[in-house]
């Protein structure tokens, strides 16, 4: 319990002390935070700085597209994200992670209740990857997927709202019983977002900003 107490600790200082444009950061994401997305907008408002990007369009937790491949399955792909963040930074202070929305497709219906477990499997075999190696655990950031509007969105999202808020609800408890910090986009910006949005997924340049600010707000 005293190391546990010492490591949040260390944790706490370090990301109070360090600049924020100074941090290497890991994002694991899907189409929101690829190209052009929040994870663009972050850059910008923290002037640059070390990260590594594997937002992915399509990426889910842990589901696996019957007419494709494994390459957007977060489970199946984590320890490449990982290597790929210490291979091009040489080290990872924080890990943040921003799914779900895809896991709430109509595909993926009859298997929605796996999504808690798919989270808390993402978190613990990405703190493992640290411990195994004997290797400082990162700080972890978890986003709640943006908030999503049904008669807004194409076919393969029919629905998904409450899914998504489903989602949004677990990220929220994991945070809260670990600790980690929590970017909650349901309260904030809330779903003023989907002014910004003309599929009720995907946002624009305004949207995307909104977003990366939420989470300079919450986590720095």
């Amino acid at each position: 319990m005293l190391r546990l107490l010492i490591c949040c600790l260390s944790l706490a200082l370090v990301s109070c002390t360090t600049p924020l444009k100074k941090r290497n950061l890991l994002v694991i994401g899907d189409s929101n935070g690829a190209g052009q997305g929040w994870v663009y907008e972050l850059q910008k408002l923290r002037a640059g700085g070390p990260m590594v990007n594997t937002s992915l369009s399509g990426n889910t937790l842990g589901f696996t597209y019957e007419a494709g491949g494994l390459s957007t399955n977060t489970l199946e792909n984590l320890t490449s994200y990982l290597r790929k963040g210490y291979a091009e930074m040489g080290s990872i202070d924080e890990v943040l992670i921003a799914l779900g929305t895809n896991d709430c497709k109509v595909e993926f219906a009859d298997r929605h209740t796996e999504i808690a477990t798919n989270l808390t499997e993402v978190v613990d075999r990405t703190l493992a990857f640290f411990s195994e190696r004997g290797q400082d655990q990162p700080r972890i950031v978890l986003l709640t997927p943006p908030p999503l509007n049904d008669q807004d969105v194409v076919a393969q999202f029919r629905g998904a709202t409450a899914c998504v808020e489903g989602v949004a609800a677990e990220v929220r408890s994991l945070a809260a019983s670990r600790g980690y910090c929590l970017v909650d986009l349901h309260a904030k910006p809330g779903k003023k977002v989907l002014e910004y949005s003309k599929d009720g997924i995907h946002f624009s340049r305004e949207g995307y900003e909104l977003i990366a600010r939420a989470v300079v707000n919450s986590c720095y």
